[in-house]
């Protein structure tokens, strides 16, 4: 027996509709459509319709599901829900108090940090957007600038796509997310990525001598960063959270934020003269990649990259379009 697409059926339908006379040739296609959805939809409508409403919607669904699939490839699922983020009395810095439950809904973020190679493709797409080690006529080129900063790694920058990109300034990390129809996350976001369900100091605990099992840091880096991926991921799937390089979030920093902070889904102060980073780094020691450790600048540095996020209602409105 031959199968006919719904899609076909409706627009035969819909053919036939318009073509007939009387008040149907009054209606615009548009308008038409709705009136033969409407139909088949309805309690009165021939039972053979339902077997086709039902065929389209199940395509729909598997369209949409697909699309979703693509637009989140590389991405891990963070469930929304209400996460107690900050540090406990006695924990950390005082810009990490107090500790409080914030109601997050459900985002996707990137598994890994953005990688060098990954990055490239950016900058060759927009001829601009470079990091400081690359921009031309700039005085941390790595090749014709005066300083000579970003020198020692300039191995890792040639020759290690897969290693995080650093040296990139927030408003050009935030334009790469953008360019990837994603957005740096929330410093919220951050942090419950980071604990993956955990109120400890760490995603895996707070012991610190697992933290080599998960992270780069100073003590086992070779003071160096390191590719992607290659310790043990959190239990979101989301890897070096802590360590390998710093994460510029899209929050401006004040110290005394956390006691004014809205208790859902909050997105930072509306003024400041920094923004945040998390994780710590390949340079920095065990402390500073707790989940709930804070720091703050204005400038990159070999040791800041970052990765994006995007809402899951954003992205289901994008798959609905």
């Amino acid at each position: 027996m031959e199968i006919i697409a719904p899609a076909l059926v409706l627009r035969s339908a819909l053919v036939l509709f318009l073509a007939a006379p009387l008040a149907a040739q009054r209606l615009s296609p548009a308008a038409a459509e709705s009136e033969l959805l409407n139909y088949m939809r309805g309690d009165g409508a021939d039972p053979a319709c339902g077997v086709c409403i039902n065929s389209a919607r199940r395509h729909l669904e598997d369209a949409a599901r697909e699309k979703l699939l693509k637009k989140t490839a590389g991405m891990a699922l963070v469930p929304g829900g209400k996460r107690r983020l900050g540090s406990p009395e006695g924990v950390g810095d005082p810009d990490e108090r107090p500790a409080a439950d914030i109601i997050l809904p459900p985002f996707y973020m990137d598994k890994t940090e953005a990688t060098i190679g990954d990055y490239a493709q950016f900058t060759r797409a927009t001829s601009g957007n470079y990091p400081e080690w690359l921009k031309p006529g700039g005085k941390f080129n790595i090749s014709t600038g005066s300083e000579k900063y970003y020198r020692r790694l300039e191995g890792i920058l040639k020759a290690c796509d897969n290693c995080p990109v650093f040296g990139v300034a927030w408003a050009d990390a935030a334009a790469y997310c953008r360019w990837k129809n994603k957005r740096l996350p929330t410093e919220a976001e951050w942090e419950a990525a980071a604990r993956a369900g955990s109120e400890e100091a760490y995603s895996f605990g707070n012991s610190r001598h697992a933290a080599e099992d998960f992270a780069w840091l100073e003590t086992n880096s070779g003071e160096v960063p390191h590719p992607v991926g290659a310790k043990k991921p959190n239990k979101h799937g989301l890897s070096d959270m802590h360590g390998n390089v710093w994460e510029w979030v899209a929050d401006l920093y004040d110290k005394a934020y956390y006691s004014r902070r809205p208790s859902r889904n909050p997105k930072g102060p509306e003024t400041g003269q920094e923004h945040v980073i998390r994780g710590g780094s390949w340079a920095f020691d065990t402390d500073s990649a707790r989940s709930g450790n804070r720091a703050s600048t204005q400038k990159p540095n070999d040791d800041i990259g970052f990765r994006c996020a995007v809402s899951e209602s954003e992205l289901f409105a994008e798959s609905s379009q």
